[in-house]
């Protein structure tokens, strides 16, 4: 008897506890990347899904377990000739050795002129910065 009124009371701390620490509780959300934006739709219950006369036809609950086709052995499947591990199936094959062609050395081929209707994009000239020269940024 004193066995069962220990755990009762030690069954009713333990639950008092858990709800003291549970009840000062706040959510913390935490995202995997700042750039995670997920937006869920909100979703509607539709009178098809809680009509009674729906769920309570036999169509609903009638499932038929498909048959799938029996598998049979073939010659190959079973030749012990395409298994074995004697016949070497990725032959290493050697390449000609590559060799420098006329046109890829010659600075005629590799100038292009610009035609009258491409536009050439110029960018301003880079100047340094302060943050780029300071030793503290660098030298933590």
């Amino acid at each position: 008897m004193k066995t069962r009124n220990y755990l009762k009371t030690v069954a009713l701390i333990i639950a008092v506890i858990f709800t003291v620490v549970t009840a000062n509780a706040t959510e913390k959300v935490t995202k995997a990347s700042s750039h995670e934006n997920i937006v869920e739709t909100s979703l509607n219950i539709e009178n098809w899904m809680t009509n009674e006369a729906i769920w309570n036809t036999s169509d609903v609950c009638n499932f038929v377990e498909a048959q799938e086709e029996t598998l049979n052995l073939e010659n190959w499947m079973t030749n012990s000739d395409v298994w074995s591990t004697s016949t070497d199936w990725a032959v290493e094959t050697t390449e000609a050795n590559l060799e420098l062609e006329g046109w890829m050395t010659n600075d005629f081929d590799w100038k292009v002129e610009p035609t009258a209707t491409v536009e050439t994009e110029t960018e301003g000239n880079l100047s340094l910065e302060d943050w780029m020269i300071n030793e503290r940024v660098w030298n933590m």
